[in-house]
């Protein structure tokens, strides 16, 4: 891969974390709920970690960071996107960021099945990973918000 098209692969996910991170802060500043704010502050803030770790790939290509693959629990897959509210219950809030995470792996992994170049695909396949990684421990938290066991 060129550097030019290395770079804007790195730009194109940077931007989307940074559009990811305004929105969970943006969810954040609405939401009524304590838990709720805490939960888009704290995706939020991930997200600009994220973009940090993408901006200094691009300063570095040689640190080619590598993410491996999560399980998936195809949780958010069986899950409708809850409508955003300002008094949204975690449940729904949860809901929203691992439908968001699950669009962002679906996103990455379509480009990397669409790469003719191997390391093209690879790059593709590891920002796909990263956000696989949220997207599981956005489920992992869903199962437990989402479905409190009664005894």
């Amino acid at each position: 891969m060129n550097p030019h098209e290395f770079d804007k692969i790195i730009d194109l996910a940077t931007s989307r974390e940074v559009s990811a991170s305004h929105f969970y802060a943006r969810l954040a500043r609405r939401a009524k709920n304590r838990a709720v704010q805490e939960l888009f502050d704290s995706l939020a803030k991930e997200e600009l970690d994220h973009q940090s770790l993408l901006t200094g790939l691009k300063a570095e290509p040689l640190l080619h960071a590598t993410f491996a693959p999560s399980v998936d629990y195809h949780i958010a897959e069986s899950e409708l996107r809850p409508e955003i509210s300002d008094d949204m219950p975690p449940r729904d809030a949860v809901a929203l960021a691992m439908k968001k995470e699950q669009q962002a792996v679906e996103f990455y992994r379509g480009l990397a099945k669409a790469a003719k170049a191997d390391d093209v695909r690879s790059l593709f396949e590891n920002l796909m990973n990263m956000e696989l990684g949220h997207k599981t421990k956005l489920e992992a938290l869903f199962v437990d918000v989402g479905f409190p066991e009664v005894f």
